[in-house]
């Protein structure tokens, strides 16, 4: 307790100590948000991608510059997040594989898709000049494990 030059008490409602708990509150929450949203800027355009038991890793998809061709079950292909008309398609990926022909191309398909359809890219990629062309899977769950 604080005293003045007479003698007297001095009451005052202001304290020194830092009150952390809204500080806490906030920061829990962006920690939410950005959990869940993380996810989502990753992943691009949703497919149901078919399985198979022994597809590999492919950290180069994660690249930025790595060209990610999806194409969804009502036969829209998207590349890189960018809706493109069929016409455009072969065109388009021609411009990004001039551009790096040794980056890696990625082709992700949705099971119900036309196989026609995704043999259609690739030969487009390989007129194109791409060397490198990887198509995305989820990996199966081996039995017994």
């Amino acid at each position: 307790m604080a005293v003045n030059r007479e003698g007297r008490a001095i009451v005052s409602g202001v304290t020194a100590d830092i009150n952390v708990t809204p500080m806490a509150d906030v920061m829990l929450v962006l920690l939410i948000i950005f959990m869940i949203t993380t996810p989502l800027l990753q992943e691009g355009v949703f497919v149901n991608k078919p399985s198979a038991r022994n597809a590999q890793e492919a950290p180069e998809a994660e690249v930025e510059d790595a060209t990610m061709v999806t194409v969804t079950r009502n036969q829209e292909v998207w590349i890189n997040r960018e809706l493109v008309p069929d016409e455009q398609v072969a065109e388009i990926l021609a411009d990004r594989i001039a551009l790096a022909p040794e980056l890696p191309l990625f082709i992700k398909g949705d099971v119900a898709t036309r196989y026609g359809k995704i043999v259609e890219i690739v030969n487009n990629a390989r007129d194109a000049g791409a060397e490198r062309i990887g198509l995305m899977v989820d990996r199966q769950r081996e039995e017994g494990r």
